[in-house]
């Protein structure tokens, strides 16, 4: 089981990485200058992924200096490692060069289609009453599906600060626990903590966005909490790896019902997502990445240690007034801020 002192390096590396990274990003046109779809005012370096490859890669360093057991099985590492660079490469094109849509998509395709070749599956393990869930000779269609799904998710809830940290820590640290992925859940314990050591720089007013290349890099990672390599590695239960991201899926439909409402094209970018409008009201950009935060960690809660203990009932009937409660307080709320798209 990874220590504390396994930590410590992929946070203060992180943390130490932002100011002269900041310092160059204008040079390597890495500036998110504020526009019509932005919930910010000035121009912010974007290079949040960076600082958090860099606090992940110098903290396997690190441990490869030391011999840690848990690097034994390098072969185990790269189906995770290997994608998970390729999308924050990805990722970091679009910060610098805004990629079409068509051409980010085909990339992301590609990758996920990579991380499948690798070895990457659906693990579909039982959680309580939720069950497993299989799909035969269909598991590498619906990997690549999952992967793309989420990686693109991630990335349309990126739209203010600390939002994308707090969920991402909360899968992480889900995936973590349970010693899912490779090394007992050790790629994961790094990463959350190379993004709360990033996330100090993205408390409003943000001085670092996370950037394209953070939330591809770790929409893969919390993606691949799922997925196992038979034989070699075991996966985050389907239910624990899935339900934090529910509200963010919410989120994302109530988006696009709205576009679709206002007649705007459902592929274009925007600055009406529910957690963007309820900063339009008053509510602070750490109020609301807190609270989707903890719904996320509600999520998880109810379905990894609710469900088991007292059945999917008092899961669902648990569940039902907290996502009332946030949807009606959020629409509520907002219903007087116009939609502009």
């Amino acid at each position: 089981m990874p220590s504390w002192l396994d930590l410590l390096p992929a946070a203060l590396i992180a943390w130490l990485a932002v100011p002269p990274l900041a310092r160059q990003a204008e040079g390597l046109g890495l500036v998110d200058v504020p526009s019509t779809r932005s919930t910010h005012t000035r121009p912010v370096p974007r290079i949040g992924g960076i600082a958090i490859l860099l606090g992940l890669a110098g903290a396997l360093a690190l441990l490869a200096l030391r011999r840690h057991p848990a690097l034994d099985a390098g072969k185990a590492w790269l189906p995770y490692v290997l994608p998970a660079v390729l999308f924050f490469a990805i990722g970091l094109a679009d910060d610098g060069a805004r990629l079409r849509t068509r051409t980010k998509f085909l990339f992301q395709a590609g990758v996920a289609a990579g991380a499948v070749l690798l070895g990457l599956r659906w693990g579909g393990t039982a959680s309580g009453p939720f069950g497993a869930i299989a799909f035969g000779a269909w598991t590498p269609v619906l990997t690549w599906l999952w992967i793309v799904a989420v990686v693109t998710l991630v990335n349309f809830v990126d739209g203010i600060d600390l939002i994308t940290a707090a969920v991402a820590v909360v899968v992480l640290g889900a995936a973590a626990g349970a010693g899912a992925g490779p090394g007992g859940g050790l790629l994961y314990l790094i990463t959350a903590a190379a993004v709360v050591g990033y996330g100090f720089w993205n408390v409003r007013p943000a001085r670092a966005f996370p950037g394209d290349s953070a939330t591809h890099m770790l929409g893969f990672l919390m993606a691949s909490a799922a997925l196992e390599l038979p034989g070699e590695t075991v996966a985050l239960p389907w239910a624990a790896a899935s339900a934090p991201l529910l509200p963010g899926v919410i989120d994302v439909a109530l988006g696009l019902l709205a576009k679709q409402r206002h007649g705007v094209p459902l592929s274009r970018a925007h600055n009406q997502h529910l957690y963007q409008r309820l900063t339009y009201i008053g509510w602070s950009h750490a109020a609301v990445a807190l609270r989707y935060g903890l719904l996320a960690a509600a999520a998880l809660l109810l379905v990894a240690f609710v469900a088991p203990r007292w059945g999917l009932g008092a899961c669902l009937g648990l569940a039902a007034p907290i996502l009332l409660w946030h949807l009606a307080l959020g629409l509520w709320r907002t219903r007087t801020i116009p939609y502009r798209f």
